[in-house]
C-alpha cells in the first residue's frame, strides 16, 4: 500500500512544476498572438494600399478622359456653394461643359465631380453625367443637379481630402485644372493607409 501511495506521489506535478508551465504556455500564447495580430495588421494595410491605388488610377483615367473632350470647365466652391472659383482660386465642385459643334451656346452634357466635404474633413469623391438629346440654351448653373441632391451621386472615391487650401481642384489660368488630394482607407487598425494625387487637365476648348 504505502509504495503504491508513494509511486502516486512521484508521478503528480508540483505546484512549482504547474506555475512554470503556465508562464511558459502564457508566454508562448502572447508571442502567437502577437504575430497573428501584426499579420493582420500587415494584411489590412496591404489591402488599404491597394484600395488607395485602384482609386487614384479611377479617378485620374475617368477625369482625364471626360477633360479632355470638354469644352471648358468651371470650378465651384463646393456643390452646396455655387460660388464661382476664378483663376489662382480652388473649390470642391468641377464642372465640365460640352457644346454643341454648330452653336456653342448650346449644351449636349455636362458632368460634374464633387468632393462631399468641407475643407476641413474627409469625404468621398462623387460624380454624376448628364447629356441631352436636345442641346439646351439654359444658363449652365441651371442645368446642374439641385444642392439637396448632394452625396445621392456615384462614389469615384471612399475618402478624400484636399490639398489645396483644403479644397480639390484649382483653377489653373482658367485653362487647366490641377487635382491636388489625399486618398484615405482605413487600412490597419495601427495605421491608415494613404497616398497623395496631383495631376492636371485640361479642357480642348
Amino acid at each position: 500500500m504505502r509504495k503504491t501511495v508513494t509511486a502516486a506521489r512521484k508521478k503528480a506535478f508540483t505546484l512549482v512544476e504547474v506555475m512554470v508551465t503556465t508562464v511558459v504556455f502564457g508566454v508562448v500564447m502572447g508571442a502567437v498572438m502577437s504575430f497573428l495580430i501584426s499579420s493582420a495588421n500587415f494584411t489590412a494595410y496591404n489591402e488599404g494600399k491597394l484600395l488607395v491605388n485602384r482609386d487614384i488610377r479611377k479617378f485620374t483615367s475617368e477625369l482625364s478622359d471626360f477633360a479632355t473632350y470638354s469644352n471648358f470647365f468651371v470650378i465651384y466652391k463646393s456643390f452646396t456653394d455655387r460660388t464661382v472659383i476664378d483663376d489662382g482660386g480652388s473649390g470642391d465642385f468641377l464642372v465640365l461643359a460640352f457644346v454643341d459643334d454648330d452653336n456653342p451656346s448650346l449644351y449636349t452634357a455636362v458632368i460634374g465631380f464633387y468632393r462631399s466635404a468641407t475643407e476641413d474633413t474627409e469625404g468621398p469623391v462623387r460624380k454624376f453625367a448628364i447629356s441631352y438629346n436636345t442641346p439646351q440654351d439654359e444658363l449652365l448653373a441651371d442645368l446642374l443637379p439641385a444642392a439637396s441632391t448632394n452625396g445621392t451621386h456615384e462614389e469615384i472615391i471612399e475618402l478624400s481630402k484636399g490639398l489645396s487650401d483644403g479644397r480639390l481642384f484649382y483653377n489653373f489660368f482658367n485653362r487647366s485644372i490641377t487635382i491636388q488630394g489625399e486618398i484615405l482607407h482605413q487600412g490597419s487598425n495601427l495605421k491608415r493607409a494613404t497616398n497623395t494625387y496631383n495631376f492636371t487637365v485640361s479642357p480642348r476648348g
